[in-house]
């Protein structure tokens, strides 16, 4: 999957619970009852696209973990905005994976392209002769792990004052933004940066 297929794959699962929050909303459900019901809609759009693909990978996992905790919390502490805010708790916890992915030497986003490429033996071992032979390929994937890292976790820190500083209505839509802006920054920056990297090889 290409990065730009990422960003329509993300767009339908970060859209639907906040337009079925609103939906909820205009009809007079109160807002602890609109959350959980968008983020029921996210859910079973999550389980339904895992099992149309016959596959539930690591990804539809950790969603699914995602809003089952932010429901749970929800329930328990009455306050909607859990299941507001584990989306940008997720965020930051995979900055963090990223970034200390660069500190032991193991960029994660080689190791994530590397299992897109798995069905390609003759690629992967392109790859693996380039990652153990050429400073320069090592030098992309590390540079791309860090500017996402980076980037996600400062989406973190931004958003989630935000959510709890700002009116529930006002940040489910605001939270949105902020998330498909983030990713769609950092996917506009990646491919700029793969097309300039191609760009100085082709000069050599």
């Amino acid at each position: 999957m290409n990065k730009s297929s990422l960003l329509k794959t993300l767009i339908p699962d970060v859209v639907l619970p906040v337009a079925v929050y609103y939906a909820c909303r205009r009809l007079g459900v109160a807002e602890e009852c609109s959350m959980l019901l968008g983020a029921a809609a996210a859910l079973v759009r999550v389980l339904l696209a895992a099992v149309v693909g016959r596959r539930f990978n690591g990804l539809a996992a950790l969603v699914c973990a995602g809003f089952a905790a932010g429901a749970l919390l929800t329930l328990v502490t009455g306050d909607p905005r859990f299941l507001l805010a584990k989306e940008s708790f997720l965020s930051g916890l995979l900055g963090l994976l990223l970034l200390g992915s660069c500190l032991v030497g193991k960029p994660l986003m080689y190791a994530l392209m590397r299992r897109l490429t798995a069905g390609d033996p003759g690629k992967l071992a392109e790859w693996e002769r380039l990652w153990a032979s050429a400073p320069q390929f090592r030098k992309v994937f590390l540079t791309l792990t860090l500017v996402w890292g980076a980037g996600l976790l400062a989406e973190s820190i931004v958003r989630v004052p935000l959510i709890y500083s700002l009116p529930l209505d006002v940040m489910v839509g605001l939270s949105t933004v902020l998330q498909l802006a983030t990713f769609a920054l950092l996917i506009g920056w990646s491919l700029l940066y793969r097309r300039a990297r191609l760009s100085r090889a082709a000069a050599r």
